[in-house]
């Protein structure tokens, strides 16, 4: 019988699979995450700079006391990092900002949800909050840090002192049962 070690350990890969899809996923033709030229096959080494980044995320976060400006630096120092890592394989060589907070809040989003991490300080940002929220800020062209504190500060106010995984995670809610 499977313990509870390796099943969380499983869960927590597929969570991960679950983050670099949809952080991956731009969809948008003038902003890809990779170069072109970069055929799927080829991406070991894109795959294992990324996984790395979500190795780092549960040991971090496990216990809750990242505060908000750690956060925010984590995700700056994580785009700069995989884009000194991966440039030639990045579109214009760079890591975006918008596309490193959707990997990295979403899957804090991910463990949080089952209970392997405290709170995470903030909610995925992405097309469907952006939509919900009425606010400008596009996590994939983005490569701001200024605008992401914008856009969390924006979310705040419409969080109405909520915190914003639970505003963000009672508004996806709403949005599935409508």
């Amino acid at each position: 019988m499977a313990n509870e070690i390796d099943k969380k350990r499983f869960l927590c890969y597929e969570l991960g699979l679950l983050s670099l899809k949809a952080a991956l996923s731009t969809r948008d033709g003038d902003a890809p995450v990779y170069a072109s030229g970069i055929e799927f096959h080829q991406r070991t080494k894109e795959k294992r700079v990324l996984r790395g980044v979500l190795e780092k995320i549960e040991p971090m976060y496990i216990n809750g006391d990242v505060t908000e400006n750690q956060h925010v630096e984590f995700i700056q120092m994580t785009a700069d990092e995989v884009s000194k890592a991966l440039g030639s394989s990045l579109h214009n060589r760079r890591f975006r900002i918008g596309v490193t907070q959707k990997l990295i809040n979403l899957h804090l989003k991910y463990l949080w949800v089952p209970g392997y991490i405290e709170e995470p300080p903030h909610c995925p940002i992405d097309g469907i909050i952006r939509d919900k929220a009425k606010i400008t800020y596009n996590w994939t062209t983005n490569d701001s840090i200024e605008d992401y504190r914008q856009a969390v500060a924006e979310l705040k106010k419409l969080a109405n002192g909520r915190s914003l995984s639970v505003w963000e995670l009672e508004e996806f809610r709403r949005r599935a049962e409508e």
